[in-house]
């Protein structure tokens, strides 16, 4: 698994519990954090999908959004809102197009691993 930077001890200890082997890589000018083997829960077309997030002014600055590849769509045929395709390290992902507000100081890479979930089980509550 690449680490071609460095994250935090916190955000480290965050990735290795989620049980899943990770990388910090490099893309064209942007840093990511991919997740491998993420699971999907039930109702998406995949059980597990790599999970890819944005980290070029983390930390300090916010992270938003999440890309899945392979793309994932809805089982029961309802389209998911805001999604948009971008290459990283070669490959398409399929981009969430998810914003918060960012709490600097309190929100951190776990948190937002968190939102993730949140906006993957949340997606189903929707009519």
């Amino acid at each position: 698994m690449r680490r071609e930077f460095d994250l935090g001890p916190e955000d480290v200890r965050a990735l290795d519990a989620l049980g899943r082997p990770w990388e910090a890589i490099k893309s064209d000018a942007a840093r990511y954090v991919l997740v491998h083997d993420h699971p999907i829960p039930p109702g998406y077309n995949v059980g597990a999908a790599r999970m890819a997030i944005r980290v070029d002014t983390y930390p300090p600055g916010p992270l938003d959004m999440v890309y899945f590849l392979p793309p994932l769509s809805r089982s029961d045929g309802k389209a998911i809102n805001n999604l948009s395709t971008t290459t990283i390290d070669g490959a398409t992902y399929q981009q969430w197009s998810r914003h918060y507000a960012w709490r600097a100081g309190f929100d951190d890479l776990c948190r937002h691993l968190r939102r993730i979930r949140s906006w993957l089980t949340h997606e189903f509550l929707k009519r």
